[in-house]
């Protein structure tokens, strides 16, 4: 709904109080001359045609804060006469995004006062004033100039008319030299010179036969149509003002049409060419074609399909083109007869890509974890953005810390024990825009740094030896913190880390050699236990090649072959292996059971729902897995590919997994229930603000 704001009082004085529009210039405010536009205004703030939010017409001017100092006017610069009444009327609405926004700093006119645009519905705003310059300046402000500016606060302008008040009561010139032309059976073109007036003319009346016919819109041509042929007719005309003055009666001009209907077409457009290309409008132009009548009109086509008439000029203005897009355009001449001509050649266009101004959304839900006493993780959702956001700018008490290079997280480190911080984070896209600041994530860091080294591994113990590999394993140990990982030693020198995991494969061991393995435990701050217990081994005899085919004598050998089966035994079990397995049972080919049951020798997980249970960090588990490419305690494809699993113990693993999954979740929707009271609680803030603005508004603002 439109609410006016102050009375028109100039349209009520006196029927001869007359004005004459001076906003001419096309653009997204002009009344009469409206286009997709911004010509005419400048300023230090972002100033854009709006098409989704219009008082009048197809288009509306967004203005909005560029976020510096200076970015947030729009100014309107024109020519006024010293001493003239000038009636100034503009409809304005502050945008979904603002900030006390207002008309102010106006120039070269003695009686103006600052305006301030209150409302978010659309309401005009008039302004009578008397110059002192022949140059006068308006002015839209998108915030006060003491109030730091805030990207994208803005306001919506439209309708802007611009009219000296004068008392005219003075006709136009008569017309005196109304000729028509191109004559046909059908039709006639009018023409004549313009006529003269003390404010100016607005329009000429055509008369056919003493009867009215219509207006020219301004134009000093009449295009007479559907007449009938090998008749007389008598043209007349008449020019008129704003202020409803009329001028006496034209010359006449005498017409007969011909009595021949015109079948011919005129030529057709071979020079059809695109210029002034942007992101979303061109501009076609073309040699006139010619006809044996006339040629009276031009119609374009975008990619085929009609788009309008060129009003018989030619050139034509396309706009509501999307950017960085192609389209193929072409036009047809018409004459008064309804001939059209073939069609022209293609004008090939490819819109330019629009230049990105909108900013990524902000960041909502900062959160702090892993915190010790010199670092901590952040994390948070990402922000969104029309094109996209390529980093995120993180802050410590509001000073910059780094770019999180893109990612959703940022480690922290150096920070004093004991402490207390406030981050904040923000993101950027490619053109440099940048989102609001996120919610501030406050956090303590404990009291002392970590020192305590994990316990010593005490049960090392090896099992599964063959002739080149065996496989250690142990209970894990206890930390202050947490245990991160577990080295392992051969004969003293290290053979690699567990991936946190108690148990570690062996393999490339030399048959009949004793070896000796030790491990120990590591934590998050580098601390490392003492070595463990030392577990002596030694491999088994490697397999021989060959086998004696079976019979009852040797039967009880140690190494026996049924050829017909593919069967070997000798204390272990192998089918379809030509060599003695290290396992107690082993087979070359697919098994079908009815059931499989393996009996655990060691603990099922569910010590993960003990109290005294270190789950790691969300931001430990992207550690691990961005280092090692497996998940923590789960062997890696490498370890499965040269050990194989047991599924007994993958079976452990993978409920471990299952149930750390179940306690990240219940934190999830704890923290998720939190995230929600505190969005309650600040849109209840934000509805305080927003009344004690309104408030705000009634004392003056200085700008």
């Amino acid at each position: 709904m439109r609410t006016t704001f102050t009375l028109l009082l100039t349209l009520l004085l006196s029927s001869t109080l007359w004005s004459q529009e001076i906003h001419t210039q096309s653009n997204a405010v002009s009344i009469d001359n409206e286009s997709d536009a911004t010509t005419g205004w400048t300023g230090g703030a972002v100033i854009s045609s709006e098409s989704t939010d219009v008082e009048h017409g197809s288009f509306s001017m967004l203005v909005s804060s560029t976020g510096q100092t200076n970015g947030r006017d729009a100014s309107y610069t024109f020519n006024v006469t010293s001493g003239q009444v000038y009636s100034i009327k503009i409809w304005a609405k502050r945008a979904p995004q603002s900030y006390l926004p207002a008309f102010a700093n106006w120039s070269g006119f003695s009686n103006f006062s600052e305006r301030s645009i209150l409302t978010t519905q659309w309401t005009e705003y008039s302004f009578e004033l008397t110059a002192n310059s022949n140059v006068a300046v308006i002015r839209a402000y998108t915030a006060p100039i003491n109030r730091g500016a805030v990207s994208g606060d803005g306001i919506l302008l439209d309708a802007v008319t611009i009219t000296p008040l004068v008392d005219d009561s003075e006709a136009p010139s008569a017309i005196t030299d109304l000729t028509a032309s191109s004559t046909t059976s059908s039709s006639t073109a009018l023409s004549w010179s313009a006529s003269t007036d003390n404010i100016g003319v607005v329009d000429y009346e055509v008369f056919q036969n003493g009867s009215s016919i219509g207006l020219s819109g301004g134009a000093t041509n009449f295009n007479v149509m559907n007449l009938s042929p090998a008749t007389n007719y008598a043209f007349t005309a008449i020019a008129l003002d704003a202020a409803g003055n009329s001028s006496l009666v034209s010359n006449t001009a005498n017409v007969t049409t011909t009595t021949a209907a015109d079948t011919q077409g005129p030529s057709a457009i071979t020079d059809l060419t695109a210029s002034a290309t942007t992101s979303s409008s061109t501009t076609l132009s073309w040699s006139a074609s010619t006809d044996n009548v006339g040629v009276v009109d031009y119609e374009v086509f975008q990619d085929g399909t009609s788009i309008g008439l060129s009003g018989g000029v030619t050139s034509f203005n396309v706009t509501n083109l999307s950017p960085a897009t192609s389209y193929g355009f072409t036009a047809i001449a018409m004459d008064a007869a309804g001939n059209s001509s073939l069609v022209s050649n293609t004008a090939n266009v490819t819109t330019t890509a629009a230049a990105d101004t909108q900013a990524p959304s902000a960041i909502t839900d900062l959160i702090a974890s892993a915190i010790t006493s010199n670092s901590a993780i952040l994390s948070w959702s990402a922000s969104t953005d029309n094109v996209g956001v390529v980093d995120y700018e993180v802050f410590q008490d509001g000073t910059s810390i780094g770019l999180s290079g893109g990612a959703t997280s940022f480690n922290v480190t150096n920070l004093t024990p004991a402490t207390s911080y406030a981050f904040t984070a923000i993101a950027l896209d490619a053109a440099e825009n940048t989102s609001l600041i996120s919610n501030t994530a406050n956090l303590t860091t404990t009291g002392e740094t970590d020192s305590q080294a994990p316990t010593a591994i005490t049960d090392l113990v090896a099992g599964s030896t063959t002739s080149s590999s065996t496989s250690l394993s142990w209970s894990a140990s206890m930390d202050d913190v947490g245990v991160v990982d577990y080295e392992i030693f051969q004969d003293g020198i290290s053979i690699g880390l567990s991936g946190g995991a108690t148990s570690f494969n062996v393999t490339n061991l030399t048959p009949e050699t004793s070896y000796s393995f030790t491990a120990v435990a590591m934590d998050g701050s580098g601390n490392i236990s003492t070595i463990s217990n030392s577990v002596n081994i030694t491999t088994l005899e490697a397999p021989t090649g060959g086998a004696t085919a079976y019979t009852t004598e040797n039967a009880n050998l140690p190494t026996v072959d049924w050829q017909s089966n593919n069967f070997i035994a000798s204390g272990n079990v192998g089918i379809g292996t030509q060599v003695n397995p290290a396992y107690r049972l082993a087979v070359a080919g697919n098994i079908v059971a009815e059931e499989v049951r393996v009996a655990l020798q060691g603990n099922w997980p569910d010590f993960v729902f003990e109290t005294s249970y270190e789950l790691p960090s969300l931001a430990a588990v992207e550690q691990h897995i961005k280092t090692n490419k497996h998940l923590m305690n789960i062997p890696s494809a490498h370890q499965v590919q040269q050990q194989g699993i047991a599924l007994g113990d993958m079976d452990a693993k993978l409920l471990r997994k299952i149930e750390e999954l179940t306690l990240y979740a219940i934190a999830q929707e704890k923290q998720i229930q939190q995230l929600k009271s505190q969005n309650e609680q600040l849109k209840e803030l934000a509805n305080k603000i927003e009344a004690l603005e309104l408030k705000l508004n009634t004392y003056p603002v200085e700008r």
